[in-house]
């Protein structure tokens, strides 16, 4: 199993580590996993997210490689600027979704642990001449500053250098002479920064963290906070053969390129005529939905449960579910069944949280 470069930091602190796509990695610490939930949506909560992909797309055919694969609109693509996308092969399956960073001169993708080396491999297998892709993952750490304390907080160890970033901006900056790559990105709902350093800084930016007051939080916090932010989770609201559009990423689907793999599929009415929707269920018994859980409308099975949690800040229980779309109709009640029993919920609208923009 693998090991993050912050693994004995984990260690130190009690975390309960657990197998995730096969990296060992923090769940919890004893505080648990609501309140690590709590503290990101009221102060900041520090991720160790070193296990998901790195990937930089360089070379002089970078740009046109990048638009061959990506369903996005390389031209109004700025440099500085980070763009939330699906990579499709050319079998209309959904590889993954990712970040891709733009560079003066090469391209930088966050891609998915579970997905690392099929995503790789399946660009290896369509790569242009004068393309290069190195794989960085090893090479460098990732951490996740999250909450509405966390720019604040990041600002006051970095001399202000990200005062005034922008949301999906990002720049390199110098903490005590070591070049840290800072996004304002994040997959918890609140605001916050990811940062990308070398190894050997790995410690020190922990340190630094912690020191500031920053709480370190698991993978079951992050499931939880991005649940309540409607964010999809790749194996659950996201799958190979998923609908872009029935799963609520019409909008990612921005190329009208003709060199893009997948030109024809984006636009094509096979996809806009889906015949499911994603929703949002707010529970109102007692219980927790889970990912397979049927949801029921009169006795009709109208769609399963794909992500379900107990909400910390809404205080029930709620979960995502793919439905017929005929009956995504807002307040209407449905049933969700959980092993023996029946569960009410109400069809609500995503997300369920929503942070407060000052």
């Amino acid at each position: 199993m693998s090991k993050t470069i912050f693994y004995k930091q984990h260690l130190d602190n009690n975390a309960k580590m657990v197998d995730f796509a096969g990296w060992n990695m923090p769940i919890s610490y004893p505080l648990g996993i609501i309140k690590e939930a709590n503290v990101v949506r009221n102060s900041s909560g520090l991720f160790d997210v070193s296990h998901m992909g790195r990937v930089e797309i360089r070379g002089n055919g970078a740009e046109n490689f990048i638009n061959k694969i990506l369903p996005i609109n390389i031209k109004a693509f700025k440099i500085g600027s980070a763009k939330y996308t699906l990579l499709i092969n050319e079998k209309n399956e959904i590889l993954d979704d990712l970040i891709i960073y733009r560079f003066v001169d090469y391209f930088l993708l966050i891609i998915n642990a579970s997905n690392t080396i099929e995503d790789i491999n399946w660009m290896q297998s369509v790569i242009d001449k004068d393309v290069e892709i190195n794989d960085i993952t090893s090479k460098t750490g990732m951490l996740a500053i999250q909450g509405p304390e966390a720019i604040k907080v990041f600002n006051s160890i970095s001399n202000n250098d990200i005062k005034g970033l922008g949301r999906y901006k990002f720049k390199n900056i110098s903490i005590e002479n070591n070049v840290v790559f800072v996004a304002r990105t994040g997959y918890t709902g609140e605001d916050g920064v990811e940062i990308i350093f070398k190894l050997e800084f790995a410690s020190k930016i922990w340190e630094l963290l912690i020191n500031n007051n920053v709480t370190p939080c698991g993978l079951g916090a992050r499931d939880l906070l991005r649940i309540e932010a409607g964010l999809h989770l790749y194996g659950h609201e996201i799958k190979k053969e998923s609908n872009p559009i029935e799963i609520g990423l019409k909008r990612l689907l921005e190329s009208n390129s003709s060199n893009y793999i997948n030109n024809d599929y984006i636009h094509s009415e096979n996809i806009k005529n889906g015949l499911l929707t994603m929703t949002g269920l707010l529970v109102t018994d007692r219980g927790i939905p889970r990912e397979g859980n049927e949801i029921i409308y009169n006795d009709l099975i109208i769609g399963k449960v794909t992500s379900g949690t107990h909400s910390s800040t809404l205080k029930s229980s709620i979960a995502i579910g793919m439905i017929k779309k005929d009956f995504n109709i807002i307040n209407n009640t449905v049933r969700i069944k959980v092993r023996d029993k029946f569960l009410n919920a109400t069809i609500t609208k995503l997300p369920f949280y929503k942070r407060s923009k000052k």
